[in-house]
């Protein structure tokens, strides 16, 4: 058996409930590959779930059964969907975790398939109950059209997850910072495209990035590009700005959350610099 079955969870690992919905899938599709993409996201945070999953799914192969639990509505009227995109099967809660996946899939569906489930359903653990016994299922060839009945895309909960904005006159972009990875480092919601604009207007050859009252310049084509303890402002893995501070945390160091905003604007012949000094 070929076919791989992901967990996205805000379980941790402390407990047993990774493990026991492991365990339900390997019961019903003995021999699947199970791949954790991570149990270490916040508590409900649904947000973060989102991206951390559209960033994951990118590089797994067609087939891929995504199971995501990151749940606050567990036991309530909420649906449980499975949505198809980038050739791969997503079961997840209707609470807007899979915002990103809908803009490239199909039409969902609900899941409403009763006689796959666990018995009993528990109120609070719908992961174990229903969504690892339909990921095995669907691993060992059960038909998703049979999963449940297709749901209207404009009914399906949708996170808003906003987007940049680039100024009137095209020489400045508005964004922020989205997550914060596990070393401290900034991630942001603009794209290397979005600032390739700015050195057309500007005529300028870097990036002057202002975040918490702060301002480093870049980019940078490395962590390592600035001093041990500097920040650096370059992009990152997923080809969006990204501020890091050299062996250090960005986070910590510059003061600045998830949802901080960012500015950029373009630079006249500058190389990344040290960072701006408090007042």
């Amino acid at each position: 058996m070929s076919t791989t079955v992901t967990l996205t969870t805000d379980f941790g690992l402390e407990d047993e409930y990774v493990a026991v919905m492991k365990g339900v899938i390997l019961s019903r599709a003995p021999g699947v590959g199970i791949t954790d993409v991570s149990h270490a996201i916040p508590p409900q945070d649904v947000n973060r779930a989102a991206r951390v999953i559209d960033g994951a799914s990118r590089y797994f192969p067609a087939g891929t059964i995504h199971v995501v639990v990151v749940d606050p509505g567990v036991g309530s009227g909420r649906r449980l969907l499975l949505v198809a995109a980038r050739g791969q099967y997503f079961l997840a809660p209707d609470n807007g975790v899979l915002t990103l996946l809908l803009e490239e899939g199909g039409m969902p569906r609900e899941v409403a398939c009763p006689r796959l489930y666990l018995k009993p359903v528990s109120h609070t653990f719908h992961g174990r109950d229903i969504l690892a016994p339909v990921a095995a299922a669907l691993a060992t060839g059960f038909d998703p059209a049979e999963v449940g009945p297709a749901v209207d895309l404009a009914n399906v909960v949708r996170l808003d997850l906003g987007r940049p904005a680039v100024s009137a006159d095209g020489a400045a972009i508005e964004g922020r910072v989205v997550r914060i990875d596990h070393f401290g480092n900034l991630i942001t919601d603009i794209p290397r495209s979005l600032t390739e604009r700015l050195s057309v207007v500007n005529g300028g050859d870097a990036l002057v990035v202002t975040v918490a009252g702060r301002t480093v310049t870049g980019p940078a084509t490395s962590y390592a590009a600035a001093p041990p303890g500097e920040a650096v402002a370059l992009f990152g893995s997923h080809d969006t700005l990204e501020i890091a501070v050299n062996q250090g945390n960005a986070s910590r160091m510059l003061g600045a959350a998830a949802g901080a905003p960012i500015g950029v604007t373009a630079g006249q012949n500058l190389h990344f610099t040290k960072q701006a000094k408090k007042n």
